[in-house]
């Protein structure tokens, strides 16, 4: 099962950068290329102190960065989740890290206002982070709710502009389970509000539902950002299903083969090098899952228009034996 151990880690890694690290990913974005340490220099205390002080992301109010310093330069603490990254000095004004995100370097440059105080920050890209004076925490609490008032939220949800992609949304220990397609793993979310939902230990990643003209949910929006549309789960009859059953054989490993099996109104995943089988429903008229093993299956049409291929946990690809 290497296909299995490579794609957990790679889940893993999509995971965490989902839930935490919104810097890195905007100092990193347009493909810039890979940034080189310049030599290091020595900075007095006054220095140093020029640049403490807190900074608001220009994208999202409640998004703060804590620049502490010390004799080997300055640390980079994101109020939001306490996740700290230190950078040695370049010059006065100019810092860098090496390992910042996965051995990935960042530099943070801090720009002075007229009168000499640095009130701005970059990370790498154009975004400018401002100085506050009055920065309070952000904080957040949970309502009192019952599993029954957070049934609504359950189901299947897709992105607006139409992406085979996935999230299932389910009720465990009377809070929101989220789970994207092929993710081992899930994120928990604490209900603020009726409509609005958050993480405890990533106070920021949120979920914001809206309703449709008749008072069900139809989408959520997530961390602010990204919209999601819930979708009715398809139906398939036993007839219908038989067009997806026969072998299919990993790209990566020829040995690694798969049988699908129509069986009462859902797809039998059999893995033949072991006989494991998995149960998947339809969620779509090409995306197969199973919630309890978070397994999921999405098919894949060829040229002619036939479903030549399957993608298992989003990542790994088998091909239809003839």
């Amino acid at each position: 099962m290497k296909y299995f151990i490579e794609y957990k880690r790679i889940s893993i890694l999509i995971l965490s950068l989902m839930v935490g690290n919104a810097i890195l990913l905007h100092a990193q974005e347009g493909g810039r290329p890979i940034l080189e340490a310049k030599p290091t220099v020595q900075l007095n205390q006054d220095q140093l102190k020029a640049v403490n002080g807190v900074f608001q992301s220009p994208r999202n109010a409640d998004m703060y960065l804590q620049i502490t310093t010390s004799e080997k330069g300055v640390t980079g603490k994101m109020l939001w989740n306490n996740n700290q990254i230190k950078f040695t000095p370049e010059s006065d004004s100019t810092f860098f890290s090496k390992d910042a995100n996965e051995g990935n370097p960042m530099r943070i440059t801090f720009r002075k206002d007229f009168l000499g105080t640095f009130t701005q920050l970059s990370l790498g890209n154009n975004d400018q982070w401002k100085r506050v004076y009055d920065y309070k925490p952000v904080v957040k609490v949970e309502m009192p709710h019952t599993p029954e008032q957070l049934r609504p939220f359950e189901g299947l949800y897709q992105p607006q502009n139409g992406f085979l992609r996935y999230i299932h949304l389910s009720v465990k220990d009377n809070q929101l389970f989220y789970v994207q397609q092929g993710s081992p793993n899930g994120l928990v979310f604490t209900p603020e509000s009726e409509l609005s939902f958050y993480m405890k230990e990533q106070i920021l990643n949120s979920l914001l539902f809206a309703k449709d003209s008749a008072g069900a949910i139809s989408q959520v929006t997530i961390n602010k950002r990204d919209v999601w549309k819930k979708i009715t789960p398809a139906k398939y009859t036993i007839d219908q299903l038989k067009v997806f059953e026969g072998k299919y054989q990993s790209k990566d490993d020829e040995d690694n083969i798969l049988q699908l099996i129509a069986k009462n109104n859902q797809l039998i995943v059999k893995q033949l090098w072991d006989k494991k089988e998995i149960t998947l429903t339809p969620q779509t008229d090409i995306y197969f899952y199973n919630p309890e093993q978070l397994f999921s299956l999405v098919f894949v049409k060829d040229k002619d228009g036939e479903y030549s291929s399957i993608k298992i946990l989003g990542i790994s690809v088998f091909t239809k034996m003839k």
